[in-house]
């Protein structure tokens, strides 16, 4: 999808089974409620105004009830604000070596569950179902905003991947520009298209549902398995089979179709890798662009297992020691 090369070290490739840690002491039972903690039910006055809720009365926001809840996040990366122009990013006023702006954009927590011990793949299927809607729901609303190009839709599960509070919630940035990633993605996929007629990412899948030994599971709507050329160990897409370029772009009914899909690929990481930390992410189209032919949406799920070091931030090229037809059929047992 990027055209970058992956060094995959079969000198060096360890079996599966020795990505999990060493069995420890049992984990710290957690509580339902905590008293501090901003996230948990009864402690809605600690956050800002919820900006969505499914809740069982509709009629008193930010007051428990609720399954799912959105709020602004209370220390943003950026914030929605009415002072100042936004640069040119695209670059064709020059080189200007030191350009700045006040940060606009907007910083979103979805809290996934009131309750403080259950993580996503806790979550029945249902109440996963209303995380993804919520998602979606955000999209449409911040696609109003015509200074907004991309939203980002992330989850950093412990500690360790990067989650600062430990009750269940996933985040939402929304840019002001196309993170370059993503360009790489759509340059990718439109130079795919226009030669073969035909979605990049329609033809990998259908590649790698033939071949089979990278896939880790399948319904008649999703497909979840490790790229040929995965960056990391156990690195996972979950890619929809029906060609969508974003979730609103997306066939009726696909949240009901990857809940249980996604749960079970989270199960299993929990009881094979043994609750790894590990980052989440959608890659979509662009805010507004309608279906795009050429580009594909999904969910790419990166477990924590190695250490990203000099060679990765020097270069940007990655070295996986784990094959990933390996890795595949250990999480497909």
């Amino acid at each position: 999808m990027t055209g970058e090369w992956v060094i995959v070290a079969t000198e060096r490739a360890r079996r599966p089974e020795t990505f999990a840690p060493k069995k420890k002491e049992k984990k710290t039972v957690l509580p339902a409620r905590l008293e501090n903690c901003p996230f948990c039910t009864g402690n809605e006055q600690l956050t800002p105004p919820e900006v969505l809720a499914y809740r069982d009365d509709q009629e008193k926001p930010d007051t428990p009830g609720w399954s799912v809840r959105v709020i602004p996040n209370k220390f943003p990366a950026l914030e929605q604000h009415e002072n100042g122009n936004l640069p040119d990013f695209e670059g064709a006023g020059g080189w200007n070596l030191f350009q700045d702006f006040d940060g606009y954009g907007v910083h979103e927590v979805i809290i996934e569950t009131p309750d403080h011990n259950r993580q996503l793949a806790d979550l029945r299927a249902e109440e996963m179902v209303l995380v993804l809607r919520a998602f979606k729901e955000r999209i449409l609303a911040l696609a109003k905003d015509p200074r907004l190009k991309y939203v980002q839709i992330f989850r950093n599960h412990r500690q360790e991947a990067g989650a600062s509070i430990e009750h269940p919630h996933g985040q939402l940035l929304a840019l002001p520009y196309i993170p370059p990633l993503l360009e790489k993605e759509y340059r990718r996929c439109q130079e795919y298209y226009a030669e073969n007629k035909r979605c990049l990412l329609c033809s990998l899948l259908a590649e790698e549902e033939k071949s089979g030994e990278r896939v880790i599971l399948k319904n008649d709507f999703f497909l979840a398995y490790i790229p040929f050329a995965a960056p990391l160990p156990f690195t996972t897409w979950i890619v929809p089979r029906q060609h969508a370029s974003s979730l609103e772009e997306g066939e009726k009914g696909w949240e009901e179709q990857l809940a249980p899909l996604l749960r079970d690929f989270l199960f299993r990481l929990d009881e094979k890798l043994e609750d790894p930390p590990y980052n989440f992410y959608f890659h979509l189209a662009p805010l507004r662009s309608g279906p795009q032919p050429d580009y594909h949406w999904h969910l790419e799920i990166i477990p924590k297992l190695t250490i990203v070091a000099g060679l990765e931030m020097a270069t940007g090229t990655f070295i996986n020691v784990s094959r990933p037809e390996e890795a595949a059929q250990f999480l497909r047992e």
